[in-house]
């Protein structure tokens, strides 16, 4: 198992080159586990690890001058110790420095660098666990491809070909494989951290977002009663009986009917403006006041 030390320390040495670029140094203070803090010229930095999570602050203020609640959050990453390896830090380190690079390298003309188009924020954990927000596809997105960061480009190439994340293209293309590969390799540690996430979402996700989990991704089980198994170990009282209904109905006619259109999406076309139906023309177009009860 991975130490928080030992994670900040990996996190840090991968930020080293986008540290050094943007002008910040590590703050000489006394030590908090699970905290790092970088000062500058532009400001302070701290990164948090706490619950399995990384945070990323910014606050443009010296270290002296700032205050917890003015850090604005860059960026939060999920980072399950118990788990981790060189590579999810350095998924991490690649993601922070990113932001940070982002947020203050500046150009030769002085203006501030811009990035490629990336997704929004996602809903935050803090949001959803006191009950303010709820897991939507972007969300979702995000922090599966946290847990699976070689898949982080696919996720964001997903979201640039498109102009927003496209869960079931993601999914049906390189999502269900890799979920199913770890589920094939039963492996206790990267199971836990997969389910937790899944189980998560069910329960405070939006209803798209839980059929997403049932049916897309669990539901590509294809009713077999080895990976079912082993899945039931680690899903919710909540999620289980769906996702073993939901195998059961997709192994019938009808299911493997219904599995041939999801596995077969239509063309995506992007979204467009209504255009005004016949009646609403008609009334905006007679100069009187509408129709009574309209």
């Amino acid at each position: 198992m991975m130490t928080v030390d030992t994670a900040l320390e990996l996190i840090t040495k991968g930020l080293a080159p986008a540290l050094a670029e943007t002008g910040f140094k590590a703050a000489r203070l006394p030590a908090e586990p699970g905290i790092a803090v970088f000062t500058g010229d532009a400001g302070t930095l701290r990164i948090e690890l706490t619950d399995d999570r990384v945070a990323l602050g910014a606050c443009e203020r010296p270290l002296e001058e700032a205050l917890d609640g003015e850090f604005d959050r860059l960026s939060l990453a999920l980072l399950e110790l118990e788990g981790a390896g060189e590579r999810d830090c350095k998924y991490i380190a690649d993601d922070f420095a990113e932001e940070i690079l982002k947020k203050f390298r500046r150009r030769r003309a002085g203006q501030l660098a811009t990035a490629g188009k990336k997704p929004p924020k996602s809903v935050s954990k803090t949001a959803i666990r006191n009950g303010d927000a709820y897991y939507d596809a972007l969300s979702f997105g995000n922090s599966f491809s946290s847990i699976y960061p070689e898949l982080r480009g696919e996720f964001k190439a997903n979201y640039e070909k498109y102009g927003e994340f496209l869960a079931e293209d993601f999914f049906l293309a390189v999502g269900n494989q890799a979920v199913r590969d770890t589920i094939s390799r039963n492996n206790p540690a990267q199971m836990k951290r997969l389910f937790n996430l899944l189980n998560d979402v069910y329960g405070n996700g939006v209803n798209d977002v839980q059929s997403l989990v049932c049916v897309t991704i669990l539901g590509s089980l294809d009713n077999d009663p080895v990976l079912l198994a082993r899945c039931a170990d680690y899903m919710s009282a909540d999620l289980a009986p769906v996702v073993i209904r939901v195998n059961k109905y997709l192994s019938t006619a009808a299911g493997k009917k219904a599995r041939q259109k999801l596995d077969n999406p239509p063309l995506y076309k992007p979204k467009k403006a209504k255009k005004p139906g016949l009646m609403q023309q008609l009334m905006g177009g007679g100069g009187g006041g509408g129709m009574p009860g309209m």
